[in-house]
């Protein structure tokens, strides 16, 4: 397989800063070694960026791997390293949040983030989302495309098993970093990836195959459910960020949270958990003895929190605040 043939459809004239994020591990080095490859044939500028998330004990010397490789290349090197951390709860949500925070300060405007994630990332993906009680939105798994700061993420490698990019680095002669971390089970996904799909894989050898078709059906039927809610919104707004509360009421429950939802990413706001939203209907929005009531989630330093306020016989949604 041409792996290049995956990348050239996002080498526009418009787009002439590419970047790569460049963990050292084998995805992101077969990932770079492809656009080097086509690099001069586009004419793009191609820079990596490179996180050291000072977990790992080696976690200098994957920085040092990274950046010799990009200056054998010319390739230009971002390298930013997270401060080391002594609170290890829900420690792989911090460093992706730290990771993509990075990202969106070194994109520029049209450029576009290149990302190595694989088949076999969704998959994962769709299990932890699944085990957490997810949405819809959230069992279509991890998006080929989505904006960032001003520029965008790109997954070209997504219909791609880990098999697959492996094979390619041995044919390409690449050399790549082990991280040794995968094989420690206490996190989540390595319990997925290490235990759970191994033993799926035994019963059912193409479970690939299936639950990409049910990832694909699941972001078809979200498709739907954004054209409805759409239309739903457009009845019960009164401007962008308010709503009627009269009209909302008069849809069907399901219908209300959805178009709840949508609104809420319609202003661009971070989304409630289930808890969250039942609270919200079942007590907030039917409260009529409030008139000025207010309810938020978040906090005030978080960015994208919220407050929704009460207005006569309208909600209002907006920033919390101190």
């Amino acid at each position: 397989m041409d792996f290049s043939e995956l990348l050239k459809p996002y080498l526009k004239k418009t787009n002439k800063t590419y970047y790569v994020a460049l963990s050292g591990g084998v995805d992101s080095f077969v990932l770079l070694n492809e656009l080097l490859k086509i690099r001069e044939n586009y004419d793009i500028k191609l820079s990596a960026i490179h996180i050291n998330h000072n977990i790992q004990k080696n976690s200098l010397k994957w920085k040092n791997f990274c950046s010799e490789f990009c200056r054998k290349n010319h390739i230009k090197y971002f390298s930013r390293t997270l401060q080391k951390k002594t609170d290890f709860s829900n420690l792989e949500k911090k460093l992706r949040d730290e990771r993509y925070k990075i990202f969106e300060s070194i994109l520029d405007k049209n450029s576009i983030l290149f990302m190595g994630h694989h088949l076999d990332d969704t998959i994962e993906t769709f299990f932890l989302r699944s085990m957490r009680g997810t949405r819809l939105e959230g069992l279509t798994s991890i998006p080929k495309e989505r904006n960032l700061g001003g520029g965008k993420i790109i997954r070209p490698f997504l219909d791609l098993t880990k098999s697959e990019i492996l094979k390619k680095a041995k044919e390409d002669k690449l050399k790549f970093v082990n991280d040794l971390s995968n094989r420690d089970n206490s996190f989540d996904r390595n319990y997925i990836r290490n235990i759970v799909l191994p033993e799926l894989e035994k019963r059912w050898p193409s479970y690939r195959k299936n639950l990409k078709q049910l990832i694909e059906n699941l972001r078809e039927a979200k498709d739907l459910l954004s054209i409805q809610r759409k239309i739903d919104f457009d009845q019960v707004k009164v401007k962008k960020n308010q709503i009627s509360i009269k009209k909302l009421l008069n849809l069907p429950l399901a219908r209300q949270k959805g178009v709840f939802l949508y609104w809420i990413d319609l202003n661009q706001f971070n989304q409630p958990n289930a808890k969250v939203v039942n609270l919200f209907f079942k007590k907030f929005l039917k409260d009529s003895k409030t008139p000025k009531a207010k309810y938020s989630w978040g906090t005030n330093s978080k960015k994208g929190s919220v407050c929704i306020i009460k207005i006569a016989k309208d909600i209002k949604i907006t920033k919390m605040s101190a």
